[in-house]
This record gives structure tokens, sequence and C-alpha cells, in this order.
């Protein structure tokens, strides 16, 4: 963990053995029992230490290992794959905590949380833009923070996600449906959230011929401009520079 505070919540306490039990043991005094929970973490048993951490919040509340203890049991959900329990504990730490030093340590958790808990892109992808209001809560209110790129990385990555999905519903207008108008709806959404290199050459390709369907004229060589200069070498520009159909010519590809 980044912070001192973590390091030094790591070293405290006496060292005991890992319990059998499936949570932590009950005569514990608080600091062997964040040692015990630590142990489980350190051994990758993450659901446990959860319970363990958790377990010492109680016993021990004013103490100042508990931002750690707090911290750590929110992580040990996430890494567990809990996420959504993950998000309550990273949650209840950022807003009953805000001036810790493990505050923007929190956000950035909840942020990771909830794109860890978003579903393939079939479905809602309502955890996804709750991704991306906690990450740029982060950058909102810790603006020195040293998790910055991270932040932006995990925002980049959920945009790319919704990308994606707005993409796809396109895709199913454009070639399912015969439906150029719709497909325009939701390719012009999926360009505005900043899709990922892997699906931007396509989606131009494909907004370019719907506009050309329709008769936007203007909308479609702006977009073909923007295809051949940023993907001239892609399958997709090559196809633009050699068709010769009419406007309406929706051909693709690949």
């Amino acid at each position: 963990m980044r912070r001192a505070a973590l390091a030094a919540a790591c070293a405290a306490g006496l060292s005991v053995g890992a319990c059998a039990g499936s949570g932590p043991p009950g005569d514990l005094e608080p600091p062997d029992l964040f040692q015990w929970a630590q142990d489980q973490f350190d051994a990758g048993e993450y659901r446990r230490a959860a319970e363990g951490f958790l377990a010492y919040v109680l016993r021990d509340p004013l103490n100042p290992l508990v931002d750690s203890a707090q911290f750590l049991a929110a992580e040990g959900h996430l890494r567990a794959g809990d996420e959504l329990d993950a998000v309550e504990e990273f949650r209840r730490m950022a807003t009953s905590r805000p001036n810790s030093p493990l505050a923007d340590d929190a956000q950035l958790g909840l942020c990771r949380a909830y794109l860890a808990a978003s579903p393939r892109v079939s479905l809602s992808q309502e955890f996804t833009r709750r991704a991306i209001e906690e990450c740029e809560r982060l950058l909102q209110f810790f603006p020195t923070t040293p998790f910055r790129e991270n932040a932006e990385r995990l925002v980049a990555d959920a945009r790319a996600k919704l990308a994606l999905k707005n993409y796809e519903i396109g895709r199913y207008y454009q070639d399912s449906r015969r439906l150029p108008q719709s497909a325009i709806v939701y390719f012009e959404i999926a360009l505005a959230e900043e899709p990922s290199a892997d699906v931007l050459p396509d989606l131009l390709w494909r907004l370019y011929q719907v506009y050309r369907r329709v008769g936007y004229e203007t909308e479609a060589a702006s977009i073909r401009e923007r295809l051949l200069a940023e993907f001239p070498d892609s399958e997709e520009a090559r196809s633009v520079v050699a068709e010769g159909g009419p406007p309406g010519d929706v051909s693709t590809p690949r």
C-alpha cells in the first residue's frame, strides 16, 4: 500500500497464527485481531481478512489504525470478488472520514469497485457510469492526488466500455434493422464516449456510410477526413478510398 499509514498498519500488533475458523477469533485483543486480519490479507484470504478488519473497527473505533483497517476491509472485499461489499465499505470511508490520509485511496477504490462490478457490454452499464462519476469526484475533491493518472485511465476504460455498447447497438440498427437514422444516434453517442482504438476505425467507417445513406454529405465528408487522417493504413480507410459506388452503398470492408 502507498501510504505510510498502511505501512504502519502492516507492522502493527503482535504476531499471531492464522485461525482455522471461517471468521476472526472472538477472544483476540484488538492489536492481535488487527494482525490476524493482516495475516489473512497477506495470505490471500481476502474475505476472511475483510471480516477481521471490520471486527477490529467495531472493537477499537478510536484507534489511529481504524482508517487502515477500514480501507483494507474494503480492499479485501474487492480482491475477493465481492464488488458491491467493497463499494459499501469504500463509500463509508470516503464519506465519513474525508480528512483521512487514506480518503483519496478510498475514493479511487470506490471507482475501481464500481468498474469491477460492471457487467458485460450487453447488460446495463449503470455501474460503469457510476465508476466514471466516482473517479471524477476524486479528481474534483483531491486535485493534488497522486492517483490522478490512475483515475484518468479508469475513466478512459469506462468510457470505452460505454462507447462499445452504443457501437454494438448502432451496428444492430445498421446491419439487422436497416434503420440508418437510429444507427446514427448510437454511433454518434459512441463517438462522443471516446471509444478504444480497436473500435474507432470501424465506428468511423460505419458512421460515414450511414451519413451518406441518409444524405448527410457534409457530416460524411468530415468523418471520412478523420478516418483517413487518424487511420490511414486501416482496412476501413482503404475501403473508403477505393469505393466507387453510389452514396447509399454500405457494403462492409470486412
